[in-house]
């Protein structure tokens, strides 16, 4: 399976004798991060579509929520001033953005297959206060985790290394015993770093370890 070729440490007697912890991102990879089909849901024309999604959800700007060192209101302000003209239609789509978060039909399957195997659970996510706030109930399933990090309540973000590092020393995990699965390459990397054997996630993923 190419899932092993490129992941050998995924393999069932490795991660059963060396691996204790597993460490997740919340975004594509726990949850779908479905903006498009969230602004698709509110009907807007094409124009007003692309006009929204380059003010808020492709703007540079979304990092200022996550990294938290900005009120709710002050990141509301920078996405309408990257679109003044489009302020009444940005306050309404920032209102309702939680919507946009849709956790994955495989998690609760997924982590059994690892409690099974005496492995713990951790997320590290960046992720901001008002999405959470807004989103919270999606996020229940992380009451079975054993901790985890938001970016916005630390004041720094991935792939910076003091975030994973503060994970590390806060849940006393042994990076050469630990997986950690980021949509992004760029964060998977800066784990690396510290002994993690880390995954570039796909969907397919779990499905395949499972051997679904």
């Amino acid at each position: 399976m190419k899932l092993y070729e490129n992941y050998p440490f995924l393999k069932e007697e490795f991660l059963t004798k060396k691996i204790d912890a597993a460490v997740f991102d919340i975004g594509n990879v726990l949850i779908d991060f479905a903006w498009e089909s969230y602004l698709k849901s509110l009907d807007f024309d094409s124009v007003t579509y692309e006009h929204v999604a380059d003010a808020m959800f492709r703007s540079d700007d979304w990092d200022q929520g996550d990294i938290g060192r900005i009120t709710t209101e002050e990141w509301l302000k920078l996405f309408i001033e990257n679109d003044p003209e489009y302020e009444d239609v940005i306050r309404k789509v920032f209102s309702g953005f939680g919507a946009s978060i849709v956790p994955y039909d495989f998690l609760e399957e997924w982590f059994s297959w690892f409690r099974e195997r005496g492995v713990k659970l951790y997320f590290l996510s960046n992720y901001s206060k008002e999405m959470y706030r807004q989103s919270r109930d999606r996020l229940s399933f992380l009451e079975g985790f054993d901790g985890g990090i938001f970016s916005w309540q630390e004041k720094c973000m991935k792939p910076d290394a003091q975030i994973y590092q503060l994970l590390l020393e806060r849940y006393k995990i042994n990076p050469r015993r630990a997986l950690f699965f980021d949509d992004r390459k760029e964060n998977v990397e800066a784990f690396e770093a510290f002994g993690v054997h880390g995954v570039v996630f796909h969907k397919d993923i779990p499905l395949q370890m499972m051997q679904k």
